[in-house]
């Protein structure tokens, strides 16, 4: 079994690690954990990489796993963490909105992701947040109705790595 007490780094902030997970790859000595993004919090836990080795993680209390980031990095093998990917939904908020209705708005959609108790991501003009079903886009849109010509509703899967500090429990 292999033991995990910290990160490496992460394939996709540091450059030079990104170029060697590439090359070990091509060398086919490269392995992946899978784990879903819940699992990315907890601080221990025994997983099997993809490749069959026996991986026990054992972190400090304020690390939590990223995507991308190396487990393991040594001569014969380089362990990289995948988050898997879920369904997330996505609103979009449109340039149209008078500076005036501005407040309402911030003040109605953080009213309504805060009742669901999710974590979110702000990327440029969208605020994503997870969702288990298909329905809860209609909810969304049901709720959110007063402001939807501000607003645009859809849904996708994706890698979801919350907001630092957003990561909010989940009921």
């Amino acid at each position: 079994m292999i033991s995990i007490n910290s990160i490496v780094g992460n394939i996709h902030n540091d450059y030079d690690l990104g170029q060697k997970y590439n090359e070990m790859t091509v060398r086919q000595l490269s392995e992946i954990i899978r784990i879903s993004r819940n699992e990315a919090q907890r601080v221990r836990m025994r997983k099997t990489s993809d490749k069959g080795s026996d991986v026990a993680i054992m972190l400090p209390q304020s690390v939590h796993l990223r995507h991308g980031d190396v487990l393991l990095l040594n001569n014969d093998k380089i362990i990289i963490v995948e988050i898997q990917a879920e369904k997330v939904a996505v609103i979009a908020v449109e340039n149209n909105i008078a500076s005036e209705h501005l407040f309402e708005m911030a003040v109605k959609v953080g009213h309504t992701i805060g009742n669901l108790h999710r974590p979110i991501k702000l990327e440029h003009n969208k605020i994503i947040l997870p969702i288990q079903a298909e329905s809860e886009l209609d909810l969304l849109n049901k709720v959110l109705g007063s402001i939807k010509e501000h607003i645009h509703i859809t849904s996708t899967t994706m890698v979801f790595e919350p907001e630092e500090g957003a990561d909010v429990h989940e009921h």
